[in-house]
């Protein structure tokens, strides 16, 4: 119990960290310094009101300087955070695995948040993400050299490269060919184009599943890119409707559908093959 506790509260600080990144990133700030501050009266926030979620529920979630509302965003990172690094654990337990997959779904709910308020990610994030994946591989490459084992076809480092350029031309074909579409159908309706509104995949998408093929493999691209849609449809109909835009920030569909794919990737495979 006591363990799980602490894995449980050392993903909520892990959390914490992931809300400094999202906020200062898309910004070109030091995640560093200055220390956290409030986004509205601009005060540092002492230590004791910067405890991962306790904080929020004490303060009501408000300020206790200005009294200005704190985002639910930041309890929410923290939460989710907290339960896929404590799923995470419970699965791979203290071995290279954890690291490599936490590193992945941290990103993830980086670049989702990113999304959601900005419609577009720092492009440096999936790079990072990628040569992380390709560190990882080259290490265990190495391991399998080791090993004695010369087959090509089975080193982690090919996997993950073939996986990197099928993410990455899969997505794209698919990019130029939804945008072809969508310039004929504003043709035909004869109506002015809105800034980002003639993409059907912006380039974060793109990179976004280079980024899942170097983690995960060519399958789960595959998977990954056919089922976002199915995740993101409920929230695409209210947008439409209800906001009136043809915006949606998608890589947060895609996020969820990873997790999707990574815990039950290889029974939906199997279902549909």
């Amino acid at each position: 119990m006591i363990e799980s506790i602490a894995i449980f509260v050392f993903g909520l600080c892990v959390g914490s960290f992931l809300n400094v990144c999202i906020a200062r990133f898309p910004q070109d700030q030091s995640i560093i310094k200055p220390r956290s501050y409030c986004p509205h009266c601009k005060k540092t926030i002492n230590w004791y009101d910067n405890i991962p979620v306790l904080s929020y529920i004490l303060l009501r979630g408000r300020c206790r300087f200005c009294r200005r509302r704190i985002s639910l965003i930041y309890p929410t990172v923290e939460l989710i955070t907290a339960f896929i690094f404590f799923w995470l654990y419970n699965q791979f337990g203290l071995n290279p695995d954890l690291l490599k997959y936490s590193i992945l779904f941290f990103l993830l709910i980086v670049v989702s948040f990113i999304d959601i308020k900005y419609h577009a990610i720092p492009a440096y994030l999936c790079i990072l993400g990628i040569v992380v994946a390709l560190i990882f591989s080259g290490v265990n490459t190495l391991l399998v050299f080791k090993e004695g084992n010369f087959n090509l076809g089975s080193m982690p480092l090919f996997k993950s490269l073939k996986g990197l350029i099928f993410g990455l031309g899969f997505a794209y074909f698919f990019k130029l060919f939804g945008d072809f579409f969508i310039g004929i159908y504003l043709s035909i309706c004869k109506k002015e184009s809105i800034e980002g509104e003639t993409e059907s995949l912006g380039l974060g998408d793109v990179d976004f599943m280079g980024l899942i093929g170097v983690f995960l493999g060519i399958k789960a691209v595959i998977l990954v890119f056919f089922l976002a849609p199915f995740v993101a449809l409920a929230y695409t109909v209210f947008a439409l409707i209800f906001k009136k835009s043809h915006l949606i920030p998608y890589l947060p569909y895609l996020s969820i559908a990873t997790f999707i794919v990574f815990v039950w990737g290889n029974n939906i495979w199997n279902f549909i093959v």
